[in-house]
């Protein structure tokens, strides 16, 4: 009773100064989490995924967004370093685990896939690259904690994929993944009549809409995906209900990455789903009915693009001008590939080397050189193979239908990440991650029970044989 009457009253502070009692929610979330952690590993993670989208954040050190928005400094590392309560929620599942393996004498154990390798290299060259960056003088701490940072991600699909040994819970922790989206999306919604682009919760004053976009991509493929390997049923129309939820915040984010990479991902439906049939119905109703539904705002976001007012600076493909935003992911490309990419070509300048760029690829080689850069493609292109596999070889209706809507969503997210850093961001990252750890669990569920139905048949054989 104490525990509830605390929670409430931090709830009601909140709603009076958020910034007041963000530290006493985190804490006191990270005391029930200890508690409930030693007992029940499932239900942590199960709280783990609804803090993807549903965790109020801090931030420390980095400048103020005066400072930014001035341009007096410009790196990654003056954003400071953000601490959520899904940091705690990681750590604390993290050395739960390692403790349980101690008691069962089971340290060291990791259970083998195709992506560790590429995974564990890239973050190896991420690491050593800021490493002698910091020896330099080039980086400093707060570059060390974004490579940590980068470590959660890996260490979160490790914890997953260990964790989870029966489609039953493959499922279940899919439709958590779900539910805190449809919540997420329904936050979003309300934040509509105030004007303004629509952001993920509890992210602040400024927010980030590109990256709420991303993430909806995402979740909206995997919703599709299962919808599209589901019969009429109860469950059909619930997901359909969620993907029209999703759809609303997404249009109000306003953010031009994810429309594109929302159409790549539709495309690679089209391609790739042997359900073509609803979906190519489906997108020619859309187009048909797009024109009239879409808010102006969003078709004014998009045209602005090519008529934006003309400014100082702007530059021109095609003959056409395009906007200011643009034009400076287009000279950070220019500037990584003719100053910094030739002075550092191997290692590059490390994590918060160098200026701030939201465009994930020519980022990766400014601070980690052409080693990290291959490493990193290596990663994706693994990524891709291993979700088109569980497609093919995946049984199971609703996990084929992720497996599907990941590889789709996916898709998209490799064009959303030409303008902003979709594979570092949290609110992106993590949740991907979870759902790569339950999809590959699902794979190799499959193939060892392919595995043991043909040693079946094997011995089958072997025994009528032996009977002739």
């Amino acid at each position: 009773m104490t525990l509830l009457i605390s929670i409430l009253l931090l709830a009601a502070a909140y709603m009076f100064d958020p910034s007041l009692v963000k530290m006493p929610m985190m804490l006191l979330g990270g005391a029930m989490m200890l508690l409930v952690s030693f007992t029940s590993v499932e239900l942590t993670l199960y709280l783990l995924i609804f803090s993807t989208l549903l965790s109020p954040e801090l931030v420390f050190g980095g400048h103020s967004e005066a400072d930014l928005a001035a341009g007096k400094v410009n790196t990654t590392e003056s954003r400071g370093v953000t601490l959520r309560l899904d940091d705690i929620l990681l750590t604390l599942i993290c050395v739960t685990w390692m403790f349980r393996m101690a008691l069962r004498k089971e340290i060291g154990i990791v259970r083998e896939t195709p992506i560790n390798q590429p995974m564990m290299w890239y973050w190896f060259i991420t690491f050593f690259a800021t490493l002698l960056a910091m020896f330099s003088g080039k980086v400093g701490a707060y570059g060390f904690f974004f490579v940590l940072k980068y470590l959660e991600y890996f260490v979160l699909f490790f914890m997953i994929i260990n964790h989870v040994h029966d489609e039953n819970t493959i499922k279940r922790f899919l439709w958590i993944m779900l539910i805190t989206c449809v919540i997420a999306s329904l936050a979003g919604i309300a934040q509509i009549p105030g004007g303004g682009r629509v952001s993920a919760p509890f992210e602040g004053k400024l927010g980030e809409p590109n990256t709420f976009g991303g993430y909806l991509v995402l979740m909206f493929s995997v919703t599709l995906g299962i919808f599209l390997h589901t019969p009429r049923s109860r469950l059909w129309y619930y997901l359909l209900i969620s993907m029209g939820i999703m759809l609303v915040p997404f249009a109000f984010t306003e953010s031009r990455s994810s429309y594109l990479s929302f159409v790549v991902a539709i495309v690679t439906f089209l391609f790739i789903s042997k359900k073509k049939r609803f979906l190519v119905v489906s997108c020619l109703i859309g187009a048909t009915l797009l024109p009239f539904v879409l808010p102006q705002n969003v078709i004014n976001r998009i045209m602005f693009t090519f008529h934006q007012s003309e400014q100082q600076g702007q530059l021109a493909v095609g003959g056409v001008k395009i906007d200011t935003s643009t034009t400076e992911r287009l000279r950070a490309w220019n500037s990584v590939m003719t100053r910094y990419f030739p002075q550092h070509p191997f290692l590059g300048v490390g994590v918060t080397g160098g200026p701030f760029l939201d465009a994930q690829y020519p980022r990766v080689l400014l601070e980690t050189g052409m080693l990290g850069l291959f490493f990193f493609l290596w990663f994706l292109r693994r990524i891709w193979v291993l979700l088109r596999q569980g497609y093919d070889t995946i049984q199971d209706d609703v996990l084929k239908g992720a497996a599907l809507g990941a590889l789709c969503g996916y898709a998209g997210l490799l064009v959303h990440a030409i303008g902003a850093n979709t594979f570092i961001i949290i609110r992106i990252m993590e949740p991907f991650m979870i759902l790569l750890a339950l999809l590959m669990a699902a794979l190799l569920l499959e193939r060892q029970r392919m595995d043991s139905d043909s040693e079946s048949v094997k011995n089958n054989t072997n025994t009528q044989t032996g009977s002739v």
